[in-house]
């Protein structure tokens, strides 16, 4: 039983740890000088591959140690964690983003309008709650080791997004953090952000619904009815 946990917990580690060390500049600058670019990104993607097949081998190999049951509450916490979630990710892929791979081609210069001035991590942030949402719903130790290992390298990949961009484009970045906020909602607390009227299309909040009534569609259709009061 320790074992098969244990490594789930190993598998997770390696994961997380490859995808924030890997790609920080002075290691991904050594390698890329010994093995080319082209020769980093296949050694990270055979490495990322590898181990996010040994994740999920040791996942489903893992043995069920329940650490609580989800309650009501949970549940519904949970469920709106990932009306959230769905909000987050259909609004950041659909905003122009800044931090994108392709910004600088673009000419995306980093600018704080919509979903950004909640947060400058959407994408991240739903990854984030999804993780949290599955964690809270499912309460065994192997769930926890998954969801929370993905909520942790989601959030590390934010902050490394942050200095990475911090290097790459000095002021225009620091400006950019100065009128949003890495938590949700933070900016505007603090008075530094604030949402207009229209600013947000109204057809994001749409997609994020439709999203979320799909995936609840899904999930029952699964065998995995996910609403308290059942949903189909």
């Amino acid at each position: 039983m320790e074992n098969g946990l244990l490594s789930l917990a190993a598998a997770m580690t390696l994961f997380v740890g490859t995808h924030v060390g890997m790609p920080e500049p002075k290691l991904r600058d050594a390698l890329t000088a010994r093995i080319g670019e082209n020769g980093y990104l296949a050694t990270y993607s055979v490495i990322s591959i590898g181990l996010l097949a040994w994740v999920i081998i040791a996942y489903k190999a893992a043995p069920d140690v329940e650490i609580w049951i989800a309650n009501t509450g949970m549940r519904h916490a949970s469920l709106t964690l990932m009306l959230i979630a769905a909000f987050f990710l259909i609004a950041g892929m659909t905003t122009r983003n800044p931090s994108t791979v392709q910004a600088k081609k673009l000419g995306w210069k980093p600018e704080a309008k919509g979903v950004f001035k909640i947060t400058r991590h959407p994408v991240m942030w739903a990854a984030t709650l999804w993780a949290i949402a599955h964690t809270l719903a499912n309460g065994d130790a192997a769930a926890i080791i998954l969801f929370g290992g993905i909520g942790l390298l989601s959030l590390l990949g934010a902050a490394h997004l942050d200095r990475r961009k911090r290097l790459a484009l000095g002021a225009d970045w620091e400006a950019f953090q100065a009128e949003t906020s890495f938590v949700p909602l933070g900016a505007i607390a603090t008075g530094r952000a604030r949402v207009e009227r229209g600013e947000i299309p109204w057809w994001q909040s749409l997609g994020a619904v439709a999203v979320y009534m799909a995936m609840l569609f899904v999930h029952a259709r699964l065998g995995r009815d996910v609403f308290p009061i059942g949903f189909f």
